[in-house]
């Protein structure tokens, strides 16, 4: 029975904690940190569930959801007198849909490839967006980007709110997490383990490796567009600034730091790094903010190879550098017998 209460109670032990935050902390902890965080967290996810379930890393997660993000702001009412204005649910499905084929489209061009190569292909895939929108002027305004877009209106709440908005990116958040923990427990979920740590006996066993991949990224990038939706409504525009290698690497820094093994940590990770990308500056100046996210990815790779979320099981943690109990690698290698 504590099977099955104990995710009962973590989830609502988790909504009464939110609720409390969003009554008593300030705009500062509920949009600047908070939100802010969910949005990144969301977006790291899709990143988290790939790398997790079938051992494939993307650089391309950043730019999957600037395809959302283009999308739905280019569908609505906009400043900058871009695109055309379509009732909220169509631009949204639109949106989703995008960032979903933009996942496809990477998941097919990157289809034969594997470790630093794949690596190498979904990076320029995400330079070659940047550059792409950079210097179009006509659809994607160059690098001005997209500006002037407002938050929704949607079932009488006004989502301008800051508070109100904290709420949809709990919802979206846990919406997530709920999809990726379903996802696993599938047998679709059970194949995606499968390639991670056997792709050839997969196809032994007359699995399409290749569609399996292709199924990956096309739900990968659905989880991206979720991330890139919000993350418009934020920030209220779009630019060729949020699908830049910057944007990529900080992506990848987010999900290793947080955990690549489970979901939550996508999530931890990204509070780390709002946290530190606020208060660090403070410290040491905003022009030493990337050497200071450095060192401290450096030492948490370097202590807790599972992230920051293997805290959670910190009487069975072991340091890497003390050389015993090292955790296994994400990617298994299995021997392959004929």
């Amino acid at each position: 029975m504590s099977r099955y209460l104990t995710p009962v109670i973590t989830s609502v032990a988790a909504l009464a904690f939110f609720v409390v935050f969003a009554l008593f902390a300030g705009d500062f902890w509920v949009s600047t940190v908070a939100t802010r965080a969910m949005i990144i967290g969301i977006t790291a996810l899709s990143l988290t569930m790939l790398a997790s379930m079938t051992g494939l890393v993307s650089f391309a997660q950043a730019a999957v959801a600037a395809v959302a993000g283009y999308t739905v702001a280019l569908l609505s009412v906009n400043t900058s007198g871009m695109g055309i204005a379509l009732p909220l649910p169509v631009a949204v499905i639109a949106a989703l849909a995008a960032g979903s084929l933009a996942g496809l489209l990477v998941g097919f061009i990157a289809l034969r490839s594997a470790g630093i190569y794949l690596l190498m292909i979904t990076l320029a895939l995400s330079m070659s967006w940047f550059y792409f929108v950079s210097q179009n002027t006509t659809v994607f305004n160059g690098f001005d980007g997209v500006n002037g877009v407002r938050p929704p209106q949607a079932f009488g709440i006004d989502f301008s709110n800051k508070k109100a908005f904290f709420a949809l990116t709990v919802a979206c958040s846990a919406a997530c997490i709920a999809f990726c923990g379903w996802l696993e427990r599938t047998p679709l979920g059970s194949a995606f383990h499968g390639l991670r740590n056997a792709p050839q006996r997969m196809a032994a066993l007359g699995h399409d490796t290749a569609r399996l991949r292709l199924v990956a990224f096309t739900m990968s990038g659905l989880i991206a567009s979720v991330g890139g939706t919000l993350n418009v409504w934020y920030s209220g525009q779009v630019s060729p600034g949020s699908t830049d290698i910057h944007a990529a690497v900080a992506l990848l820094i987010v999900a290793v730091v947080g955990g690549m093994r489970r979901s939550m940590g996508a999530f931890v990770g990204a509070i780390f790094f709002v946290l530190l990308e606020n208060f660090a500056s403070l410290l040491v100046g905003r022009d030493r903010f990337n050497l200071v996210i450095g060192a401290a990815f450096v030492l948490i790779v370097f202590c807790l190879p599972g992230g920051l979320i293997s805290l959670s099981r910190l009487p069975s943690l072991r340091f890497s550098f003390l050389g015993r109990h090292a955790p296994t690698p994400l990617v298994q290698t299995t021997k392959e017998t004929s």
